[in-house]
């Protein structure tokens, strides 16, 4: 299929790839990647600290994913309305704030029953809630560039996935399941950071982007 393309396709010097990014996408491409690794590093191995049964017959990690799921629906419903009444940078630093220190709770009490349950569904509720307000802010910014920069801040989260996997196991093989709590917050708060520096003047723009992209 390929053999017909030309070895050389022409360039388009006013094409989209050939302008540069402003340097506010490249920092927001950046709080994509520190928010996902940090989430990662514990998410990658809740099957090791989330051990026990809720009832008999049910597992407790089992139970706890199912209400990951079932928040990660909510939240993601919320997401929007959200975002369309307090703006994005008020988002995305309440969401991220509340997923560290339910990533802590969750390493603190995987072995709680349904306090477990709880913490994986709260969890769930602002899991995602990092996605609309950083698109909101790119779509901002992007302009006629929109696809190109939404689909690099989709090839951003899967190296954060994969990144947050990677440490997440060293940390456990070298430091133990405990430590993956503290990665996960010292690299959020660098993600909160970012946010702060590239999200704050986010909250002027149209709330009408937010409602697309629910």
């Amino acid at each position: 299929m390929m053999s017909g393309i030309p070895d050389k396709a022409p360039e388009r010097e006013n094409g989209p790839v050939s302008k540069r990014f402003s340097k506010t996408i490249y920092g927001l491409l950046s709080v994509t990647l520190f928010i996902v690794v940090s989430e990662f590093i514990v998410y990658s191995y809740v099957s090791v600290f989330i051990i026990g049964s809720l009832f008999v017959g049910v597992p407790l990690l089992s139970a706890a994913l199912f209400a990951y799921g079932f928040g990660a629906v909510t939240g993601n419903a919320a997401c929007g309305v959200l975002t369309d009444r307090f703006g994005p940078y008020k988002v995305l630093i309440a969401a991220v704030g509340a997923q560290l220190i339910l990533l802590v709770g969750l390493v603190a009490f995987g072995q709680h029953g349904t306090l477990t349950v709880l913490i994986a569904f709260l969890w769930g509720n602002v899991s995602y809630m990092y996605l609309v307000p950083i698109q909101h802010r790119l779509l901002g910014l992007a302009g006629d560039r929109s696809k190109l920069v939404l689909a690099i801040n989709s090839s951003t989260t899967f190296a954060g996935i994969a990144i947050g996997a990677f440490l997440g196991g060293i940390i456990v093989e070298v430091s133990g399941i405990t430590s993956l709590a503290t990665a996960s917050i010292l690299i959020g708060l660098i993600g909160i950071g970012l946010g702060v520096a590239f999200m704050r003047d986010a909250a002027p723009f149209e709330a009408t982007t937010a409602g697309r992209l629910r």
